[in-house]
């Protein structure tokens, strides 16, 4: 049961660490994040890549998705 838990927790730092470099994003946070909370950190990880994202845009703009 411990190897599964940690098995889980060490993928879910991969996956997160990998979707923190595309987004350019801190690497080393998200998959840090990932490694302590596991498949939680997603939604939090989602959040901040929309912050992360109106802010560079500034005030005012939208985004147009295809």
């Amino acid at each position: 049961m411990v190897v599964l838990v940690a098995g889980i927790l060490a993928v879910s730092s991969v996956v997160m660490g990998n979707l923190a470099f595309r987004a350019g994003l801190g690497v080393k946070r998200w998959a840090a994040i990932g490694l302590m909370l596991g498949p939680i950190g997603y939604p939090l990880f989602n959040t901040h890549k929309r912050f992360a994202i109106k802010r560079a845009q500034g005030k005012g703009s939208v985004q147009i998705a295809l």
